[in-house]
């Protein structure tokens, strides 16, 4: 467990961006018992700095959690502009609109961050490697592809921003991957849905990476803050053996949750090629929290509602 704060007995207020998306839903879900101000794209356009500072500061929320982004991966390589505004530059206008308030600023990045050619993984201090522009392809040690450098921007922006706000900024960023879970589009609803009306799938095996529970990365997203940890980078995912886990281990195992079956053919990405470049090892360690559940564990929960039609 993490050492805890002393309660607080007045009601905190959470600002959740991005509150309609699969992990904002499940943020909502986990502060349920605070003041929760649950904002969309609609509520706020926080690409303009100066209208997002003038709602937050209207507001004086305690904690501003930002569960907005732009996640079509494929998508970034041709809408570039959006995808740098809103996982890149938006990111430091929430945290200067926090500092402004002295509320407690979460920020999620991403695997993709790394260029993935080290099958060890990457623990919460390694650097990332330096950041593509809007008009490079990608460097040595940096990202592969325009979404994975659009978030290290918004990381760049955040720790710049915590370095010249000082003690103002109370900040924690926090790298999760293969998110999956309710009130969203995900991988394992996907082959869920495939499994049910295909004898056979092939599926990528040369990708390695965890899967996380959105419940469980919210619920670790709780903890931190209800912690003494000191600012900084964390990395949250469900458990899973050393070297991670390839997309066709984790279909395998949705299809043996869900008791299909379909035959799961391991292929080469070479088979699937797409406009952005994966990582081939994208594990992230971590190194400086409690570990959660194993991801067959929240699995077998999440194949459970998709069983009762609970997450349609």
């Amino acid at each position: 467990m993490l050492p805890t704060k002393p309660k607080i007995k007045q009601k905190q207020s959470v600002l959740i961006i991005g509150a309609k998306g699969m992990l904002g839903a499940a943020l909502c879900d986990i502060f349920s018992s605070y003041n929760v101000l649950d904002w969309d794209k609609e509520d706020c356009d926080i690409t303009d700095k100066i209208s997002t500072q003038k709602k937050i500061s209207a507001s004086k929320p305690d904690i501003i959690i930002n569960a907005a982004a732009f996640t079509d991966v494929d998508g970034a390589e041709k809408d570039k502009d959006s995808a740098f505004r809103v996982n890149g530059e938006a990111v430091g206008n929430l945290a200067d609109a926090a500092a402004n308030i002295g509320a407690v600023f979460v920020h999620y990045s991403t695997d993709y961050v790394f260029s993935g050619v080290n099958p060890i993984g990457y623990a919460e201090n390694d650097a990332p490697g330096p950041a593509l522009s809007r008009r490079s392809d990608s460097r040595e040690g940096g990202p592969l592809n325009i979404y994975g450098a659009s978030k290290l921007l918004g990381e760049e922006n955040l720790r710049a921003c915590a370095l010249a706000r000082g003690t103002a900024l109370k900040w924690y960023l926090i790298r999760t991957s293969w998110l999956f879970g309710p009130h969203g589009k995900n991988f394992v609803k996907t082959i869920y849905g495939l499994a049910g009306k295909n004898d056979e799938l092939r599926i990528v095996n040369n990708q390695h990476g965890k899967p996380t529970y959105t419940k469980d990365l919210a619920q670790a997203t709780k903890e931190i803050i209800n912690s003494t940890l000191t600012s900084g980078i964390y990395h949250v995912t469900n458990e899973t053996m050393s070297g991670g886990i390839t997309w066709f281990d984790f279909a395998k195992e949705i299809i043996n949750s869900a008791h299909f079956a379909t035959k799961i053919i391991p292929v080469s990405s070479a088979e699937f090629p797409r406009p952005a470049r994966r990582p081939e090892f994208s594990i992230l360690i971590n190194s400086k929290l409690p570990p959660r559940r194993m991801w067959q564990e929240a699995l077998r929960e999440y194949i459970r509602l998709l069983l009762s039609g609970k997450d349609k």
